[in-house]
């Protein structure tokens, strides 16, 4: 996206312009804010769902058995939600 931008403000790279001036000039956000901002969205509307609906029941159900594999554990929807909220600074603890 940086780049299209770069192209069309026609500033070349030995301007030395960073991506995040090249943002700011523009106003706009960055891809990680963007998909930040629609995790946080869902998540929201996931919340004032029934909990009878299917999507709430696995965001909040844990496997009787199984195993995982060795390593580090893979972030769950759980834990991006968690570490979302503190990009916004947003208390953990009580956004349910």
């Amino acid at each position: 996206m940086v780049r299209h931008l770069r192209s069309i403000m026609s500033i070349t790279w030995m301007d030395k312009v960073t991506n995040k001036e090249i943002l700011e000039r523009t106003g706009l956000s960055s891809i990680e804010d963007l998909l930040v901002r629609k995790n946080l969205r869902w998540t929201g509307h996931l919340m004032r769902m029934s909990p009878d609906m299917l999507h709430k029941q696995v965001l909040y159900s844990q496997l009787s058995s199984g195993h995982r594999k060795r390593g580090r554990p893979r972030l769950r929807f759980k834990d991006t939600i968690k570490i979302n909220l503190k990009l916004r600074d947003i208390k953990t603890d009580t956004w349910t």
